[in-house]
């Protein structure tokens, strides 16, 4: 029972690191398209793929419109 919890524990922990690392890799790619100049046109290449993706259930469809939404504010500001 001790190996099962283990493997258990050990499974979480990847699957959080990977998260986590991609989020630093998503922020860090962010980053250096805004000192690139290049996030408008990044926006406009994203944004078509984002609005197929909303009609999805689950985490990625609410994960596509909260970035969606976000791509729509900056555009008002």
């Amino acid at each position: 029972m001790e190996h099962v919890m283990e493997f258990y524990l050990m499974r979480v922990g990847i699957i959080a690191a990977v998260v986590v690392g991609l989020v630093i890799l998503g922020i860090v790619l962010l980053v250096v398209l805004k000192k690139l100049g290049l996030l408008g046109q990044a926006k406009s290449v994203v944004e078509p793929v984002l609005r197929r993706s909303t009609r999805d259930t689950g985490v990625k469809g609410a994960v596509a419109k909260v970035v969606l939404d976000r791509l729509d504010d900056s555009h008002r500001r």
